[in-house]
C-alpha cells in the first residue's frame, strides 16, 4: 500500500511537471505573435495589419480604438520621437490553444522613450488577446487592455508617479 501511495506521488508530481510545460508551449506560439507586433509596432507600423483579422475588435480600458488609428499614432510618433526605444514587458497569466480559438491573459508593461524630447511614456495593463485561427496563421482578432498602476516606480523616484498611477 505504501509503494502504491509513492508510486501514485511520482506520477502526479511527473504529469504536473509535463503539462505546465506543454501550457507553455502552447502559449508560446502566441506570445511570439505578440513579440512581432512589438517589434513593428516602433519600427514598420505598417506592417501590423498582418497579424490582425479583418473582424478586429480593440478596447482600451472603456474605448474602442481602431487599427489604422493606431497605426496613424504609431507614424506620428516615430515622425516626432528621434532616438525611441520601445520595450515591452509581458507575462502571460493564463492561455489556452484550441483548434480555431485561442486566448492569452497577460500583464504587460510597456515603455517608450526618446532622447530628443526627454519622453517616458509608460503603460502597464492586464490584456485579453483572443487569436482566430485564418489559413494556416494565428491573428489577433480580439485586443482588450485594462490600465493598471505602474508599480514600477516609487513616489519618490518620478515625478510623474501620480501621473502613471492615477488614483481612481
Amino acid at each position: 500500500m505504501q509503494k502504491c501511495n509513492f508510486v501514485t506521488r511520482i506520477v502526479l508530481a511527473m504529469s504536473l511537471a509535463f503539462s505546465s510545460q506543454v501550457f507553455a508551449a502552447d502559449t508560446d506560439g502566441l506570445a511570439n505573435i505578440l513579440k512581432k507586433i512589438d517589434g513593428l509596432a516602433c519600427t514598420q507600423p505598417q506592417n501590423l495589419p498582418q497579424f490582425f483579422s479583418k473582424d478586429l475588435i480593440i478596447m482600451v480600458d472603456d474605448k474602442r480604438a481602431l487599427l489604422e488609428n493606431r497605426i496613424k499614432d504609431y507614424q506620428h510618433m516615430l515622425a516626432d520621437f528621434r532616438d525611441m526605444n520601445c520595450q515591452t514587458q509581458r507575462q502571460v497569466l493564463a492561455g489556452k490553444v484550441g483548434k480555431n480559438i485561442s486566448y492569452l491573459l497577460v500583464d504587460e508593461i510597456i515603455s517608450i522613450t526618446s532622447k530628443s524630447t526627454d519622453t517616458d511614456e509608460r503603460q502597464h495593463s492586464v490584456c485579453t488577446y483572443t487569436f482566430t485561427r485564418e489559413g494556416t496563421n494565428w491573428k489577433v482578432s480580439m485586443e482588450h487592455c485594462s490600465s493598471l498602476p505602474d508599480y514600477s516606480i516609487n513616489p519618490g523616484d518620478d515625478a510623474l508617479y501620480y501621473f502613471h498611477n492615477p488614483i481612481y
